[in-house]
């Protein structure tokens, strides 16, 4: 009897009318189905756990919109590696845009791969890189760079590269100078010569035409080579304590950030004995970039320091 009545009712239900017009008999089975979802999602899910799902989804909405807004900011910042800023301009300073005008340099001038840098006599820049590297040239010079390359066309110039840096390397028309972490001086007379200094850290440098011909360099050591070289000399040591104090790319510009482990150089080299024998920078036309002649063929020494036997 009581099952009778059940089905009675449930008869009766079936066939009552919908409600607000909804008839759920005739919608297709994809929305019957997504009815259904809804349905059991909002009848059967505990309320607590509506309250987690929806602090979840709203926390991946958030990371989300945080990652489609950082995304493009870091593909902006790519390119900007490669590029740097003036940050010191004296006297005659020229940029050389390709197909532009040479246009003089200013502080705070962007500097991009393949704008040469350029200065005249008696002048000098420095260019500092995202990644902190400077650039510093002398009188007399022309300078470019693209990633991770330095190309010095004639001149002078220094460059200190922080660990973060990656390394670096220097590129004249006779031999290339490169290291990971270091403070370095070039000076290229075209068709003469190259001087290449490490002030501080490790160096190697190899002949353009002969890369399997190279030397490892110290803080402390120069090494000159001649155009048309086919083999490298072998390094010597050079005062480091007379080059910070009459090198212009030290002496007129603001502290290198490392000054203090290029005075720690010139510190050891103060305890060496009393025979070595340290090369006066100032015989090598390290003083003023003015001057392109060639270095005297016997280096003066430092007094008190008796040449080598």
């Amino acid at each position: 009897m009581r099952d009778g009545i059940l089905l009675q009712r449930l008869g009766t239900q079936a066939t009552r009318p919908p409600r607000d017009g909804f008839d759920a008999a005739n919608l297709p089975l994809q929305e019957v189905s997504l009815s259904r979802a809804q349905c059991y999602l909002s009848l059967k899910v505990p309320p607590i756990m509506k309250k987690r799902l929806r602090h979840r989804f709203r926390f991946i909405g958030v990371l989300f919109a945080f990652a489609v807004a950082i995304g493009p900011t870091t593909f902006a910042i790519v390119p900007e590696k490669k590029e740097a800023r003036v940050t010191q301009s004296i006297h005659d300073v020229q940029l050389l845009a390709p197909n532009a005008a040479p246009r003089p340099a200013s502080v705070n001038n962007n500097v991009h791969p393949g704008t040469a840098v350029r200065t005249g006599s008696d002048s000098r820049a420095e260019l500092t890189f995202t990644d902190r590297t400077l650039a510093r040239l002398g009188a007399n010079s022309v300078f470019s760079f693209g990633e991770g390359e330095f190309d010095l066309a004639s001149g002078s110039m220094s460059l200190y590269l922080p660990k973060s840096s990656g390394g670096a390397r220097i590129n004249t028309a006779i031999a290339t100078s490169a290291g990971t972490s270091f403070t370095a001086m070039a000076e290229y007379h075209p068709k003469s010569w190259i001087k290449f200094i490490i002030l501080e850290g490790h160096g190697s440098v190899s002949l353009k035409h002969h890369p399997g011909e190279t030397r490892a360099l110290r803080a402390g050591q120069t090494i000159m080579v001649r155009a048309g070289a086919t083999k490298l000399p072998q390094p010597q040591d050079i005062d480091l304590s007379e080059l910070i104090k009459t090198s212009m790319l030290i002496a007129k510009f603001p502290p290198l950030p490392n000054l203090n482990l290029i005075l720690r150089e010139a510190e050891n080299q103060q305890n060496l004995p009393p025979s070595s024998h340290l090369i006066d920078p100032t015989g090598l036309n390290t003083r003023d970039q003015r001057a392109a002649a060639l270095p005297s063929a016997t280096p003066r020494t430092v007094p008190g320091r008796p040449p080598r036997p």
